[in-house]
Order: C-alpha cells, then sequence, then structure tokens
C-alpha cells in the first residue's frame, strides 16, 4: 500500500485550496493542511500495519489481493480463521477463482508466508518469531517509509505546479504563500512518517 488511493486524491484538494485564493478568500479552507498531514498519516499507518507480524490478529486482512476485477483486501474475498498459533487458514469459497491470486499475495506479503492449497482452502503456517524476521519486518517498513516519502513529494510536486498555473491571475505573493504552505504540510507528514516508522521500529526490535 505505497500512500494508496487517498493520497493520490491530494492534489484535487490542493488545488481546490489555490482556487480559494484566486476568488479572493484570505485564505485557504480550513483544515485543508489537516486532511493533507491526516490523510498521509492514516495511509502510512495503515501501511506500517500491514507489515506487523503474522502472529498478530488480523495480521492477513488487509493484504491486497489482484483480482480480474481489481484490488481487494484478502478479508473481503475469503474467511480468515486462526487455527492456532502456528496455523491461519484462509477460506475461498466465495470466491474460488481468486484462490491462487490470494495465495500469490500471501506469498508476497513480505511477512515470511509460504501458504498451502488445498482446493478452495489456504493454509498459512505462521513461523516463528525470530529475531531475524523481525529485523526482516524492521527492514520492510522502512522500505515501505521510503516509498511513501516518494509518493509524497510527486503530490508536493504536482500541487506546486498546479499553483503556479495561476501566476498570471494572483500576485507573486499569493503564489510564495501557497507554495510555502504546501511544502510546509509535505514536511510534517514527512515528519509524521518518521516517527510512525520509529515507533513500528521500536515495537519489532524493542
Amino acid at each position: 500500500m505505497a500512500l494508496a488511493l487517498r493520497c493520490r486524491q491530494l492534489p484535487s484538494l490542493l488545488y481546490r485550496s489555490s482556487l480559494a485564493v484566486t476568488r479572493g478568500l484570505a485564505r485557504a479552507p480550513a483544515g485543508c493542511p489537516a486532511l493533507l498531514l491526516g490523510g498521509c498519516r492514516q495511509c502510512v499507518h495503515q501501511m506500517l500495519l500491514t507489515r506487523q507480524m503474522a502472529t498478530k490478529k488480523g495480521a492477513l486482512d488487509h493484504i491486497m489481493v489482484m483480482t480480474k476485477d481489481g484490488k481487494f483486501p484478502l478479508n473481503q474475498l475469503g474467511q480468515i480463521s486462526q487455527k492456532s498459533p502456528q496455523l491461519v487458514i484462509v477460506n475461498m469459497a466465495d470466491f474460488p477463482e481468486s484462490t491462487a491470486a490470494a495465495t500469490k499475495a500471501i506469498r508476497e506479503s513480505g511477512m515470511n508466508l509460504n501458504p498451502e492449497v488445498d482446493g478452495t482452502i489456504i493454509r498459512v503456517p505462521i513461523p516463528k518469531v525470530t529475531r531475524e524476521h523481525r529485523e526482516s519486518l524492521a527492514k520492510l517498513a522502512k522500505q515501505s517509509t521510503n516509498k511513501s516519502k516518494e509518493a509524497l513529494r510527486k503530490v508536493r510536486s504536482k500541487s506546486v505546479n498546479q499553483v503556479k498555473k495561476f501566476k498570471n491571475k494572483v500576485s507573486e505573493d499569493t503564489i510564495w504563500l501557497l507554495e510555502k504552505q504546501i511544502q510546509q504540510m509535505a514536511d510534517d507528514t514527512a515528519a509524521e512518517m518518521d516517527k510512525l516508522l520509529a515507533a513500528k521500529t521500536k515495537e519489532l526490535l524493542g
């Protein structure tokens, strides 16, 4: 889940903010910075949660499965139950045609899982949580955060470019203020990503 869909909606939010300024409002709509920060924070927080150890309840729920109809969380396609601390069962009876795709998604989730298929039943043995496994998860969390920062930079760049389209309609000071606001929101969001990564790394490695 790099920043997922929510973050791809952010440029339009900032675009509306710039429109508000060009229409003579004293400032952009209230809450825009909070929406930017909150949206990215929620996306990254959810992304890091998907990198949890597979022994935690619900850890497989939000693994994204690519089907012919699009991407869906695993828990929307199959019934997930934990039979024991060492075994999770995914029943794909409701969407049997997606069994292979679900198996692939679990295997490629980065959680060191090796699912076994029996008809529409996917058995997922849970590996022992070794220090090496925890270190691997921490590394994955860092990689995911870096990808999210790259997505954030693209959001910032696109938003700045949208603001610059109005340079012939508003003053240079207005453009400068909007660009400064966008940069500040991006900086705040990147800092929040670092905090989430630090918390997840501490949780994994102690």
